[in-house]
């Protein structure tokens, strides 16, 4: 049994249907279908459920996929131990990120990780809902929020963000700028939904206030809210970063200047670290240091309760 046709199996699982994988390795399907079957025939069971253009895990393929991966992630890191420095990290890496502000950079740190392991290919998976990373076969993610509700995940901490409140000169005009937390009831917020659900009706002034918001407008586009705002229809909660462009050319006003920010954090989550390949953990530990230089990772661990760090 050819531990190569083991690892094609698990990068046919991992990229989620055979086409894909094709695509991503630039092998001939009919290559591919061959390998798998001639697998299946020297196990003497069946790995998939064929149909016309999908192929779904047996329950024996599910089993064998979860056996053999942490075997075959040792024997890699064996292999990597004994032939170093020669040894070039390979696979395919699987990466959500939340389309949020940020994404830019993380964009460029994951660009420079493949240029310096030009073997290992990546998909960069982008959505406003955070799916199952197991069930997806993600490798790894990037989330945002004070805890994280699967606890069966490793979360590691990357980024933070000081938020504040902004409207338009034209909004403040019209409407009046609101003098204490009481008065933002009588305001209209353009409001966030969470990839998690999650929709603000109680939103945090400072770091230790919390104000009741509502509004005629939610959207999960970061994007589309600050263009609502510019059109004066209401008042956001925006990174400060994000806000200092508007800010700097007259476009927005800060409210509550004299109140301390809150914070919000951001995190890099992982199923487990038991069975991580090396290049999974070399691109977290590549991230993690990228997210260090570039002054947007913060040592927060004691800041948030309720993580599995």
């Amino acid at each position: 049994m050819k531990t190569e046709d083991i690892k094609l199996f698990h990068q046919i699982v991992d990229a989620g249907s055979l086409i894909r994988a094709s695509e991503i390795f630039d092998l001939p399907k009919s290559n591919l279908s061959r390998r798998i079957k001639s697998l299946e025939e020297e196990l003497q069971i069946q790995l998939f459920h064929r149909h016309n253009r999908s192929m779904q895990l047996t329950e024996a393929g599910e089993k064998f996929y979860e056996r053999t991966k942490l075997i075959l992630d040792e024997l890699e890191l064996s292999i990597q131990e004994i032939t170093a420095p020669t040894y070039e990290l390979s696979g395919h890496l699987r990466v959500q990120i939340l389309p949020l502000p940020g994404i830019i950079d993380l964009g460029r740190a994951i660009f420079k990780f493949m240029d310096l392991y030009p073997k290992v290919t990546v998909e960069i998976i982008t959505g406003s809902v955070e799916t199952d990373l197991i069930e997806n076969h993600i490798d790894v993610a990037f989330r945002i929020g004070d805890k994280l509700e699967d606890s069966s995940l490793i979360a590691r901490p990357f980024l933070s963000a000081s938020f504040g409140y902004y409207a338009t000169p034209s909004y403040i005009a019209k409407n009046g700028m609101p003098k204490k937390p009481e008065d933002m009831i009588n305001h209209n917020f353009i409001r966030f939904r969470y990839p998690n659900g999650h929709l603000y009706t109680k939103m945090p002034l400072g770091q230790d206030k919390i104000i009741e918001g509502s509004g005629n407008l939610i959207m999960n586009s970061v994007p589309l809210i600050v263009e609502a705002c510019l059109q004066d229809r209401g008042i956001i909660l925006l990174p400060e970063p994000l806000a200092d462009y508007y800010i700097e050319r007259g476009m927005l006003v800060r409210l509550f200047a004299d109140i301390e920010p809150s914070m919000s954090y951001g995190w890099l989550v992982y199923p487990s670290r038991k069975y991580l390949s090396l290049t999974v953990r070399t691109f977290i530990d590549h991230m993690l240091t990228e997210a260090e230089q570039i002054g947007i990772c913060q040592n927060i661990e004691g800041d948030i309760r309720g993580m599995s760090i």
